[in-house]
């Protein structure tokens, strides 16, 4: 995505356009380069046309990710916290309270209906087109319904919740083109419904997909990628704040049983090599948002230079790029790593040398960290970093099925299994697969010595004296092993644990300050979506101002 293109994006205002006369197509399957412009007139023909049309909904998921996502997945929670002295926000853990004029509020709203309505082009479209294989056309199906589920299910669980009027609310459900009259008349659906709409979607999805997405179409989704974020689903719908619970824990499992039994899938054998950007689409990815460098079209990624402070960010990005970052990791999660834990040096570094010579002791998120030419030629802006966003990889699949396994009352002992296959890859992770993380050491001593043999070793049942602290064991290993992934929030939301977390974060974390308000569970209906609708039309959620 280019710079006046991101630009323009960020100024739409509310949440529906009449219509989408410009995709993004390439010249492979994911080719995210720069968008060619067609009219309907001239598109929409052929199974090529369609395939295009598919990839280019497909490339606004990279708008949605690279936009201000880790602020609600990390910052919001006790993982990390605001941390840019020139930039004025009311709270630095962006909670107390959350502005409806914020742009970050607006920004993940429209991106992600962008996406929403580059699907619903696509599923529209699609029976006026001629195509050679029913096949692909199923595909194409799949694809934009999968697309258009994950982003109702960010929807939902970033800005549903509780509203003024006592109602239990989702948001606006756009599943065909609008007109502007129509639009400001369009209320928000229930919670429920919300749910309906991406359950549906996901089933059908499943249904159609191919089971794998070899060659030419990696990185693409498939009937795999469905079924276990259907599973997902279930979960939060299990919990709060629609909390439908044992039964819903059960239909997870359902879900995600046969994806953990996949031979196609395993772990990554090293923590290292499964954010190393030659290592795109791995054995472990299930939906994994394509991002590439490149300085013509700028489809690179900018979360790595995101994840830093804004005095890192001056110090290991392109100049000009400087207080650009604003993501500084908490003490609780430094402190919530074992001893020896090679996450913690492949998600984090303790500090970085100053002008090429003295070391500053600050914490800064590494995990997709690449190393700059001598000229930083390969980057030319914090816009432009080449790793692919791990999306739903077959590590959370397994944690997610043991706590499902153990809410639900299932077999505890395939929960430990499941649990302890993530302990395993840690622990058997070599650190000599990234020599700087030896040398990080030398440098900051205490950062993080021990033996991951010991301190990390497989859990058994006796060391849990209740379901909940079993529970806890996996809230804990779920933290540390996706840290920076933007799921902390979401999972202390659903697990109803954020007031406690938040509160305790409050008395140990620096540069955060908390009283907890059951407002927080969920953000504000945007400015924009609000004012672009009728009077009263969309109702704010609870403890914010109706406009």
């Amino acid at each position: 995505m280019n710079h006046s293109t991101h630009t323009v994006m960020q100024k739409i205002i509310g949440f529906f356009i009449v219509a989408i006369c410009s995709l993004s197509c390439g010249k492979g399957k994911l080719d995210l380069n720069d968008p060619a412009n067609f009219t309907p007139q001239q598109f929409y023909k052929t199974q090529s046309d369609m395939d295009a049309a598919v990839v280019g909904a497909y490339g606004r998921l990279r708008d949605v990710y690279n936009g201000y996502f880790y602020y609600w997945g990390e910052i919001r929670s006790d993982n990390t916290s605001f941390y840019n002295p020139s930039v004025d926000r009311n709270s630095v853990n962006l909670l107390v309270p959350i502005q409806v004029t914020y742009v970050e509020v607006n920004n993940f709203w429209n991106n992600l209906y962008l996406a929403i309505i580059a699907s619903n082009t696509v599923l529209e479209k699609i029976d006026g087109a001629t195509y050679t294989s029913d096949a692909v056309k199923n595909q194409h199906i799949g694809e934009a319904k999968l697309i258009r589920a994950l982003c109702y299910f960010y929807l939902a669980r970033t800005y549903g919740g509780y509203a003024l009027d006592g109602s239990l609310s989702g948001v606006p459900l756009v599943t065909k083109q609008l007109g502007a009259d129509a639009a400001r008349k369009m209320p928000r659906a229930s919670l429920e419904d919300t749910y309906a709409l991406i359950v549906s979607d996901l089933t059908d999805a499943k249904a159609k997909l191919p089971s794998s997405a070899p060659g030419a179409n990696a990185g693409r989704v498939t009937s795999v990628s469905a079924q276990a974020l259907l599973g997902k689903v279930y979960m939060f719908m299990a919990g709060y704040p629609l909390n439908k619970g044992a039964d819903y824990y059960v239909k997870a499992a359902a879900e995600f049983q046969p994806v953990v039994n996949n031979p196609a899938l395993s772990l990554v054998p090293s923590y290292v090599k499964l954010f190393d950007s030659n290592n795109k689409n791995s054995s472990e990815a299930i939906i994994e948002i394509q991002f590439k460098a490149d300085l013509t079209n700028k489809t690179g990624n900018a979360f790595q230079s995101k994840m830093l402070t804004s005095a890192a960010a001056s110090a290991l990005v392109p100049a000009g790029d400087a207080g650009t970052a604003d993501n500084k990791p908490n003490i609780s999660l430094l402190n919530a790593y074992a001893a020896g834990d090679p996450r913690k040096s492949v998600t984090f570094r303790p500090g970085y040398k100053q002008n090429n010579s003295t070391y500053k002791t600050e914490a800064y998120g590494h995990k997709y960290w690449q190393q700059l030419g001598a000229d930083k030629s390969n980057v030319d802006s914090y816009l432009n970093w080449d790793c692919n966003w791990k999306e739903l990889r077959l590590a959370e699949v397994y944690l997610l099925y043991a706590e499902a396994l153990v809410r639900s009352g299932g077999d505890k002992n395939t929960a430990l299994t499941y649990l302890n296959k993530i302990r395993q890859r840690a622990r058997s992770t070599a650190k000599s697969d990234d020599p700087t993380i030896a040398t990080i050491e030398t440098q900051f001593p205490g950062w993080n010595t021990g033996d991951p043999s010991v301190t990390l070793k497989d859990y058994d049942l006796t060391d849990f004296a209740s379901d909940n602290d079993f529970l806890l064991a996996i809230e804990n290993e779920s933290r540390v092993e996706f840290a920076l992934e933007d799921k902390r929030w979401y999972d202390l939301v659903r697990t109803q644990r954020a007031p406690a977390v938040m509160t305790a974060s409050s008395q140990t974390d620096e540069n955060t300050t908390i009283t907890w308000d059951d407002r927080d569970y969920a953000l504000p209906m945007p400015q924009n979506a609000m004012i672009n609708a009728n009077p009263g039309v969309i109702i704010q959620n609870k403890g914010y101002t109706q406009l």
